[in-house]
């Protein structure tokens, strides 16, 4: 039923827009709309009963790994007495409380200087997260990132950009034309048409000119304000976050030519993300240059980047030291050591999942653990 109204909805403001809506207003409400959008609505789940697997979807080492990452972070602010987490597309509190858990089950001042403050626009998102973390007492909620107080410590999120709704363009040999969704007998078509908006218009110049007729391109504009909100409100510290995509020249690979735009239902992919509106999860890969562009001009330091398996391969190194050999480990330790095998992987999340940090009056060296080991993919940046 909901599906059928948000169609609705949608033709509606195809119609009283001229005929068209940019693919990006589609994409905000399919996901967003406050009463059926895919997210907004609380239909977005994680894991084997859900669309979609997430790092988290493979038990709790992700967020015990990111737990030291936070302490490492605390460490280089030479051990402030309050150090927040920030987290942003928290889902279920999953991770929060894997991270939470952790930072508990240790004595000490890192314990007692932490709190974490969940930015969370959707009832009924936050409900789930209060349910699942009402054992511990210093987690808040805020609404949006301006509700945000100035704060020290790490901004952390997890397949958070992919989601953010973006422009679609489409190169038709001499110019960037944008995508546009529209209706034909109250079915959803996509249609090209010149780009009307000065802003998308700026966006598109940095887009390159020797690709193939045809070749589609997401421009993800909602980064630079939400970096330039962020920057506002951190005083020090670091923004980290972890998504799939890609820098450089790769971006513009033959084999994108259709770009990155996907949508998901119950594990099955979808290379077309118009049908069924608010009943799927819609996700386009991030551009982490242009990212890192972003990044620069509203202050920010870019501190470290690298592929999913070499940003947990220096996040684990001291845990993995700790196991000694292997074959003595319980059972608890070798599923940790299973799950961390396939968030390693670089025949899926290992090599397509990406690492950036952000840093502001924030040490560059060392690096932070966790990018010991970073690859040359940093100059692509």
């Amino acid at each position: 039923m909901e599906s059928i109204d948000l169609h609705h909805e949608i033709l509606k403001e195809i119609s009283t827009s001229g005929g068209a809506i940019p693919f990006r207003r589609f994409m905000e409400l399919a996901l967003y709309h406050p009463d059926h959008g895919y997210y907004a609505s609380g239909r977005a789940k994680v894991g084997k009963e859900g669309d979609f697997f997430t790092s988290v979807s493979l038990g709790s080492i992700y967020g015990r790994l990111l737990a030291s990452v936070c302490r490492d972070v605390w460490e280089r602010l030479k051990k402030p007495a309050e150090f927040t987490m920030i987290e942003q597309g928290a889902n279920d509190g999953s991770m929060a409380a894997d991270i939470l858990e952790t930072i508990a089950g240790s004595e000490g001042l890192f314990n007692q200087a932490f709190r974490l403050i969940i930015v969370e626009p959707f009832p009924v998102n936050r409900d789930r997260q209060k349910q699942k973390l009402s054992r511990f007492s210093n987690v808040t909620w805020v609404s949006s990132l301006e509700e945000l107080p100035e704060f020290t410590g790490i901004h952390l999120s997890n397949e958070l950009l992919d989601a953010f709704p973006v422009d679609s363009l489409r190169w038709n040999g001499t110019t960037w034309e944008e995508e546009c969704v529209v209706s034909e007998d109250g079915t959803l078509q996509w249609k090209s048409r010149s780009i009307q908006d000065s802003k998308l218009q700026s966006a598109a110049a940095y887009l390159p000119i020797h690709l193939s007729k045809g070749f589609r391109i997401e421009i993800n504009r909602g980064i630079h304000p939400w970096l330039s909100t962020l920057h506002s409100k951190l005083k020090r510290g670091i923004i980290l976050t972890v998504d799939y995509g890609q820098a450089g020249e790769d971006r513009y690979a033959p084999h994108r030519a259709d770009g990155t735009l996907l949508s998901f239902k119950k594990h099955e992919r979808f290379n077309d993300p118009l049908p069924e509106p608010g009943l799927r999860d819609i996700t386009a890969q991030v551009d982490f240059t242009a990212l890192a562009r972003s990044a620069r001009e509203v202050g920010f330091q870019i501190l470290g980047y690298s592929n999913q398996h070499h940003f947990l391969v220096g996040t684990a190194e001291p845990w993995l030291r700790s196991l000694g050999d292997f074959t003595d480990q319980g059972d608890a330790a070798r599923r940790d050591l299973s799950a961390l095998q396939a968030l390693l992987n670089p025949g899926s999340m290992g090599i397509q999942f990406k690492a950036i940090a952000l840093g502001k009056e924030f040490p560059s060296e060392p690096p932070l653990g966790c990018f010991k080991y970073q690859r040359p993919e940093f100059e692509a940046l």
